[in-house]
């Protein structure tokens, strides 16, 4: 598939906004220049009969109507001591895309992950000084057939996923010709952000530990046989109960100290399970799990509801490979539930004092870089299971229709896992992983007779 790019333009607020330097919090720190892709594919009714031109027309005027509200978007990050960032609010602008694919929305393949459609994406250039990378591409891509992909590239140091999603919606009813229905919450220092360290109980954070590496093997390996590949898995409403079933299974929930697994937590559980199966590791392997958790309704006071920022905390879930793959599922669904319970007020704010008494953070920074493939010690044995289980990723309507499909974004890192919500809203549920060549076709295999034995 080829994708011609036709026109770019540079789109900023509207109306005057406020203008001056925000510091930003610990969580926003570790991301540093990571830019976090999604893609929507929409297809018209016969009733719409605007041209793509109108409708980038519609984008940008609505586009500079919302960043009046989200600012901090069309701003600039510039490097401070310690290596860390901190968000110039300068109205500089964010990057809007129009290109033409050679091909039609049905050619694609599924719209799964493949490298094949990089070029529905926007291209963010970190060659370039930070002080000049928008924090927001949007790419606007028409197909043969007239139905269009609308991506997004936003900056993770500025906004996770809970805030960017919630501009995107925003976004869109304003194209819609719809008010805000409230206020983004702009304020950092809730947690702390450009304070010194405080007293709080200190925890021991394995998330910035170095993770394990494979007993049995060389750290640097050929770099063919490393190679990877994405796939989008999809599990049905009924296979997400058995698993729930299996998980609970000799549980007496009627106990007010027990509740039911979580789909996060079951799926997750089986995805670890599964991949612990595929990479075929010696029984004593270690493997770690990386858990993000969301911390808005877990601080003291909890974070106001349209917090505009990073809110989540890494966590890490330990274990041997041997036993991860040959216990029963609750075995490892506890696991999970115990590292996410590790998160409380305390939790958060030990994590910022971490961070704050680090006086570089740039060995941080490398959990979440676009350069972590580099690191030989970074996926197998290891995984990392994001949920967007909860987000309000789906319906997105910018005055055309809802999307017909969306997903996360093209990587390429070895162990990178998101469960989001099935595009059917039917209760069923999407894993997109990214696994070494060598692994996934063990991996789909376990991943689905796992669910019936």
């Amino acid at each position: 598939m080829k994708v011609s790019l036709k026109n770019h333009w540079v789109v900023k607020p509207a109306e005057p906004t406020w203008n001056g330097t925000v510091s930003l919090s610990e969580f926003d720190q570790t991301f540093t220049l990571t830019h976090v892709p999604t893609i929507y594919y929409y297809k018209f009714s016969t009733d719409f009969v605007k041209s793509t031109d109108d409708i980038i027309k519609t984008l940008k005027t609505s586009l500079s109507k919302a960043l009046v509200y989200f600012y901090p978007l069309a701003g600039r990050l510039r490097w401070i001591s310690g290596s860390r960032l901190e968000l110039k609010c300068d109205a500089s602008g964010v990057v809007l895309t129009k290109a033409e694919s050679d091909a039609k929305l049905d050619d694609l393949d599924d719209l799964l992950i493949s490298p094949d459609y990089n070029s529905l994406f926007p291209h963010v250039d970190y060659t370039i000084p930070i002080d000049e990378l928008p924090l927001l591409f949007v790419q606007l891509t028409e197909f043969q057939c007239g139905a269009i992909a609308l991506s997004f590239a936003i900056s993770h140091a500025v906004v996770d996923g809970q805030s960017a999603l919630y501009f995107f919606s925003q976004w869109a009813r304003i194209a819609r010709g719809e008010s805000l229905i409230f206020d983004p919450f702009h304020d950092r220092k809730v947690l702390r952000a450009g304070e010194p360290a405080t007293a709080s109980p200190t925890f021991e954070h394995l998330q910035f530990n170095p993770a394990p590496v494979l007993i049995d093997k060389p750290v640097i390996e050929n770099k063919k046989k490393n190679e990877t590949r994405g796939s989008m898995l999809k599990l049905t409403k009924v296979q997400v109960e058995k698993l729930r079933e299996k998980a609970n299974q000799g549980r007496n929930l009627e106990d007010s100290k027990e509740r039911s697994y979580t789909r996060y937590e079951i799926v997750t559980a089986h995805i670890w399970r599964c991949a612990c199966k595929a990479r075929d590791h010696k029984f004593e392997q270690p493997t770690n799990l990386s858990i993000c958790v969301d911390i808005r309704k877990k601080m003291r006071p909890p974070l106001p509801k349209f917090y505009f920022g990073n809110a989540i905390v890494d966590v890490i879930a330990t274990g041997v490979s041997g036993d991860i793959a040959s216990s029963q599922l609750e075995y490892v669904a506890r696991k999970v539930r115990v590292a996410i319970e590790m998160v409380t007020n305390d939790y958060a704010n030990s994590t910022i004092n971490f961070l704050k008494s680090q006086e570089d953070l740039s060995k941080y920074q490398d959990i979440h870089s676009f350069k972590r493939k580099e690191d030989p010690s970074y996926g197998n044995p290891n995984l990392g299971v994001i949920s967007w289980i909860s987000l309000p990723l789906l319906g997105l309507d910018f005055g055309w229709g809802k999307e017909i499909h969306m997903s996360p974004g093209i990587h390429e890192y070895d162990g990178d896992c998101v469960v989001l919500p099935g595009n059917e809203e039917d209760g069923s549920l999407t894993v997109a992983i990214v696994l070494q060549n060598a692994h996934m076709d063990a991996f789909k295999k376990f991943f689905y007779e796992d669910i019936e034995s």
